[in-house]
């Protein structure tokens, strides 16, 4: 229960981020750890939505330091590492944090907090899986398990990229959807442009790429059993298109953009479920 209240919490942190950025109100307290110089600052939106995202950040670094030092007590040998990445993420986290703040955003900088909060979820949602007790800590790339890892990573970078352009201001470099400036192929004339386009492209490879995972996954026999979380994943898929073509169309309305963001996560998810059920009948941790 621990477990998955924690991810819960860095699910939420996540996904209460990008409304942050999508309210531009990161800098609603431009100073750190204090907010507008106050420990509870005045009621307006842009502050207490970077404010509750700071609390909210809070909770969950307690909620992860508790389970990170039950796992390190329960997990064996090289497991161990886990939760003590876990806990040196969380402090990258909380330093990454101040800094962006304290320097105003900037783009590579950002990006990176993002992808350090988003590996601390996946952290947390191993935790949350292997107890070390009833269900021992394993890792595995053999076979259908390393096929849902590699393709969990390359969610994990496309989540990445689709939070550069985010905080890029690259998200209506291509104003329109299916098109980008009214071209299948535009001519890219600058990094916003290949940015955002390189985003949609790849896109369109994850789909192609989890639609055959999907089919595979009711055409082999061995694979069977996860036809059920394939087919959930592939509907994801299906609608993480009409979402982000929604998103550009809206104008980047900020509760689109959000839901992009959790939808993503949500596959994520799925793919990391499809990953540990593959590793845990693996005879080797």
């Amino acid at each position: 229960m621990l477990g998955r209240f924690t991810v819960a919490l860095f699910f939420l942190l996540l996904v209460w981020g990008n409304l942050v950025a999508g309210l531009k109100a990161g800098l609603a307290c431009p100073d750190w750890p204090l907010c507008q110089g106050k420990v509870l600052p005045p009621f307006r939106l842009d502050i207490w939505m970077e404010f509750t995202h700071r609390l909210i950040a809070a909770v969950a670094t307690l909620f992860i330091l508790v389970l990170s030092w039950r796992r390190f007590a329960s997990y064996k040998g090289l497991a161990k590492a886990v939760p003590l990445t876990a806990v040196a993420f969380v402090g990258t986290e909380i330093l990454l944090g101040g800094v962006v703040v304290l320097l105003e955003l900037p783009v590579q900088l950002t990006t990176i907090h993002f992808m350090t909060g988003l590996a601390v979820f996946l952290l947390a949602a191993y935790m949350a899986v292997f107890d070390g007790e009833g269900t021992p800590a394993r890792f595995s790339l053999r076979g259908h398990a390393g096929l849902f890892f590699g393709m969990g990573l390359v969610l994990f970078f496309q989540s990445a990229l689709g939070a550069y352009v985010r905080h890029a201001d690259a998200g209506l470099a291509c104003p329109d959807f299916p098109t980008c400036g009214g071209s299948w192929f535009p001519v890219i004339t600058g990094g916003a442009l290949l940015a955002h386009f390189s985003h949609r492209f790849a896109a369109l490879l994850i789909f192609l790429t989890i639609g055959i995972i999907c089919a595979a996954c009711f055409l082999d026999p061995a694979m069977n059993r996860q036809r059920k979380a394939a087919l959930a994943l592939f509907m994801l898929a299906l609608g993480q298109i009409a979402v982000g073509a929604f998103v550009v169309l809206s104008g980047l309305y900020f509760a689109a953009t959000a839901l992009h963001l959790a939808t993503a996560l949500c596959m994520i998810l799925i793919l990391f479920h499809l990953w540990a059920t593959k590793s845990r009948n693996e005879e080797v941790p």
